[in-house]
């Protein structure tokens, strides 16, 4: 058992398992360790990690996931040769975990063992990280074996994720409740249910936002009929969507704004594209949505054990 004091990266990271518009929320994180890594060093790692990623059908990610992916890096051998300048010549062992964080246990794991030398302990690091191959045949298997068990954890548990939706919803968080449904994959058998509870979500949010931004706006305009109001009523009025409850009632001060303004307020209120199925486009928006909330919400550091 090792204790590992991971600093969580808040980053969009997401698997495709099994289907190609199947996706899976994982985050990609560094462990604390006792090797010294610079700032760089340590981003080549979770650059590395993202490519083992991408080169495996990760196409996005989530903060929120209970799932990890992590490297831990041992040093087997390590020779200083006394030359000028100094070579260190190191073996390593990287080792790829994919974890669940909320019950600190490994779902898929492998060790890759890399040789590499440097100036310096940093540099010999750095290129021992380098030769990590994504397209590794174990590195492969490890990512398949994660997918697996991870789209289990969402056939088993989307009630849950649902229910707790429900929660945030009623609590008037939205924004959070519609990432933790849209985190639940496609090829899940839970899909079709959380994805009709976005519906439900999603319509609740956006009547909230519109009351708040059509306020906003009547209220800048109010101050003033000028210029610089209309652009600041239009800056409001730019969040309002097309389903929303007051449209009609944001479509008639746009109306008014124009009246007064004439040629000088060139603005149009979002629309749907009659192109594009609109249940599509509304989904689109909810991931949106969903995903502003993951890039605004801080990095956190939590200590994992893992088994």
């Amino acid at each position: 058992m090792k204790r590992l004091i991971l600093s969580f990266i808040a980053c969009l990271t997401a698997i495709t398992a099994f289907c190609q518009d199947c996706i899976m929320p994982l985050r990609v994180v560094i462990p604390s360790q006792v090797e010294p890594m610079d700032v760089s060093t340590v981003q080549m790692i979770k650059n590395k990690l993202r490519q083992i990623a991408t080169q495996n059908g990760i196409a996005g990610g989530s903060q929120s996931s209970p799932f990890a992916l992590t490297a831990l890096v041992d040093v087997i051998d390590k020779e200083i040769i006394s030359s000028s300048p100094t070579k260190y010549v190191y073996v390593l062992n990287v080792n790829l975990f994919v974890v669940d964080t909320q019950d600190e246990t490994i779902y898929s794991s492998t060790t890759v063992e890399v040789r590499c030398a440097g100036n310096s302990q940093i540099k010999a690091y750095a290129n021992g990280i380098k030769q990590l191959n994504p397209k590794n045949a174990e590195v492969q298997s490890f990512v398949e074996t994660g997918k697996k068990k991870m789209l289990n954890y969402y056939d088993t548990n989307y009630l849950t994720i649902i229910k707790k939706a429900q929660t945030l919803a009623t609590l008037r968080k939205y924004e959070e409740a519609l990432f933790y449904l849209m985190s639940v994959p496609q090829c899940s058998k839970g899909y079709d249910a959380a994805m009709a509870e976005v519906s439900v979500v999603y319509k609740q949010y956006i009547d909230q936002k519109c009351n708040e931004n059509l306020a906003q706006a009547k209220s800048a305009w109010m101050s003033g009929f000028t210029t610089e109001n209309a652009a600041v009523a239009s800056i409001f009025l730019s969040e309002i969507y097309p389903d929303a409850a007051c449209y009609d009632d944001a479509q008639a001060l746009v109306d008014e704004i124009k009246e007064h303004m004439s040629d000088e307020w060139d603005f149009k209120l979002k629309r749907w594209d009659d192109n594009v199925d609109i249940e599509k486009q509304k989904l689109s928006s909810a991931m949106e949505i969903a995903t502003a909330f993951a890039e605004n919400q801080p990095d956190e550091t939590v200590n994992l054990i893992i088994r």
